[in-house]
């Protein structure tokens, strides 16, 4: 089944490590701070937007959402192509 298009995302989830450049911070002598970012690229450029935490679960949904979209065109597609070589497809 297709997924709704409306929850359809080309993009990948990273997770950055950010030292914050307080001297007394943790993350000074450490690992930075962790901060889970959305990174897509669109018309030439790689653009990444800040994912709240609650919103990781849903935004998975949607970049899953999209690659079995692509999976699924991609199977439509070969019938169709096989149905074309046939000459069983009214284009």
């Amino acid at each position: 089944m297709m997924p709704d298009p409306a929850h359809v995302i080309r993009a990948s989830l990273i997770t950055r490590s950010i030292k914050c450049g307080k001297p007394n911070c943790r993350c000074a002598n450490g690992e930075g701070h962790q901060s889970l970012y959305l990174s897509s690229y669109y018309n030439g450029k790689t653009q990444l937007d800040s994912v709240p935490k609650a919103y990781k679960d849903k935004v998975s949904q949607c970049i899953k959402d999209y690659e079995d979209t692509t999976e699924l065109l991609a199977e439509l597609s070969c019938i169709n192509l096989e149905l074309f070589r046939r000459r069983e497809i009214d284009l």
